[in-house]
């Protein structure tokens, strides 16, 4: 009887150490401190800063892009921070004369790539990349509201045509117009030409269709968009010819821009009008 006891005192003392240990071991047992979500770092697109898109315009070309109470606005803007906000980069405009653009995106430091409604070509093509076209353009004639041209085959020898230096107006100016004796004068920027039309300088302005159509809806300007002369250009987004991964993301996010219907909604916003047809 007293060896049972013993015994059972032994297994009880044994228990109640085991007992303390446990409690002990919990007690000391570190809590595991709660993680951060982690963040997702956005994707390398060889771009100059990472996780943002600095991209070169000429910022003097409404409703594309324009400078309002010192910021850059337009189709434009609101279409690449669209496609920003599709492939996680932050959207930067950089200001820069429109003939001076394909040599600075050439050499690579000055901006990420080119937004300011430049039209696809083929020559153009040789020195950048261009995205899917983004928008439907054709060339335009407009005209102080009082003039009785209403054609280009009004147009006669020895009037003077505005346009603006390095587009695809000018070059269809020079080959179609400077032949039959009509002399073309160059401007740094479209409104430039459509102000020289306002003061009588030139007769007419010759310009991508929908640039003069918001230009002519202010009455105050005195001018219309008289006729269209179709040369089935349309709108692209340059690169540098080295950076396919940017010019992809762009592409992607374009497409599903068209898709979903932000880019009718963006259009509206600006023409005043869903678009007769989107690329």
């Amino acid at each position: 009887m007293g060896n049972t006891r013993k015994y059972l005192s032994l297994v009880l003392a044994l228990m109640l150490m085991a007992t303390m240990f446990g409690v002990a071991g919990c007690g000391t047992t570190p809590e595991p401190e709660p993680q951060e979500p982690a963040v997702e770092e956005p994707a390398d697109l060889g771009t100059l800063t990472p996780g943002r898109i600095i991209v070169g315009s000429d910022t003097a070309y409404p409703p594309f892009e324009s400078v309002v109470d010192g910021e850059i606005v337009g189709f434009d803007v609101d279409l690449m921070k669209a496609i920003g906000e599709r492939i996680g980069h932050e959207v930067e405009f950089k200001t820069y004369n429109f003939d001076a653009l394909i040599t600075a995106m050439q050499t690579g430091t000055e901006f990420d790539m080119i937004a300011s409604a430049m039209t696809i070509t083929e020559e153009r093509a040789e020195k950048i990349a261009f995205s899917d076209p983004y928008i439907n353009s054709n060339q335009s004639l407009a005209v102080d509201t009082d003039s009785a041209i209403a054609t280009v085959d009004d147009l006669k020898s020895g009037d003077k045509i505005g346009v603006q230096s390095g587009t695809t107006g000018a070059i269809w100016a020079q080959e179609n117009l400077v032949p039959k004796g009509i002399e073309i004068v160059t401007f740094t920027d479209i409104l430039a030409a459509f102000g020289a039309l306002q003061a009588g300088d030139v007769v007419a302005v010759i310009n991508d269709a929908p640039i003069s159509q918001d230009i002519a809806k202010d009455p105050a300007r005195g001018v219309s968009v008289v006729a269209e002369i179709v040369t089935d250009e349309q709108y692209g987004f340059a690169f540098n010819l080295e950076n396919t991964a940017l010019r992809e993301a762009v592409n992607g996010a374009l497409a599903e821009i068209k898709e979903d219907g932000t880019y009718v909604e963006i259009y509206e916003k600006w023409f005043g009008a869903p678009p007769l047809s989107i690329p």
